[in-house]
């Protein structure tokens, strides 16, 4: 159907924009074929035409694609909405689907088992270094080798025994590291008041009911025996 439109005030522009509008409409038409098309021609107050075509064009699938174009003066622009070469949206999400579900299963696969670290405490193989008592470890072989030390500078029993209750205030020993502070005291008294102090800090004091042997006199070792049995790790 011919399209008319009113007086110009400019010929030139005219022309143009209604061979613009012509060559739109022609392209269109070929295409229409195998797709939907919607035209609007307007021409406002000042005798300028402007157009906006509105297509359905189906890609290589058969999918419809939406494709705008708009025509105004001596302007033309064409929006596409979709990708007429993508592949149907359909396609994508199942291909998403499949990336999160690999994700998901890498996911649930098991760590391997982390391998045991040896913790040293300063007495070679002790089994109570890997033991904990109140949610603590006994002193690492750096820390205990600096609380012997200082221990050993005291040459005063009285004064070594304060210095090792302050020191174990904060501090928790191995069954092994326990015997050897033990053995610093020679004063049998001396010995069971530090062990005594001492058992409620050994991480695993089943393991030091030997030690009852350190004592000769039988009521000492005695005593020693039952309060180190009485200890609960």
């Amino acid at each position: 159907m011919p399209l008319t439109f009113p007086p110009l005030r400019n010929p030139v522009k005219h022309i143009l924009r209604a061979v613009l509008v012509s060559s739109l409409c022609a392209s269109s038409a070929v295409l229409a074929q195998d797709m939907n098309m919607e035209m609007n021609v307007h021409v406002d107050e000042d005798g300028m035409p402007s157009s906006q075509i509105r297509m359905q064009v189906p890609d290589a699938d058969g999918n419809m694609q939406e494709m705008r174009v708009k025509g105004g003066g001596m302007r033309m622009e064409v929006k596409v909405k979709g990708d007429p070469g993508a592949p149907p949206p359909a396609r994508r999400e199942v291909v998403q689907e499949e990336v999160v579900e690999e994700q998901h299963s890498s996911r649930r696969r098991p760590r391997p088992p982390a391998e045991p670290v040896f913790r040293d405490c300063g007495t070679g193989r002790d089994p109570g270094c890997d033991m904990a008592r109140d949610g603590q470890y006994a002193m690492d072989a750096e820390t205990y080798r600096g609380f012997m030390t200082a221990l050993k500078s005291q040459a005063n029993e009285i004064s070594r025994q304060e210095m090792a209750e302050k020191m174990l205030k904060r501090q928790y020993l191995t069954a092994a590291q326990y015997g050897q502070v033990l053995d610093l005291f020679v004063n049998e008294i001396s010995r069971l008041e530090v062990a005594t102090f001492a058992a409620r800090r050994v991480v695993n004091p089943q393991h030091a009911l030997g030690f009852a042997s350190k004592w000769r006199n039988s009521i000492s070792s005695e005593e020693y025996t039952e309060m180190i049995a009485e200890q609960q790790p």
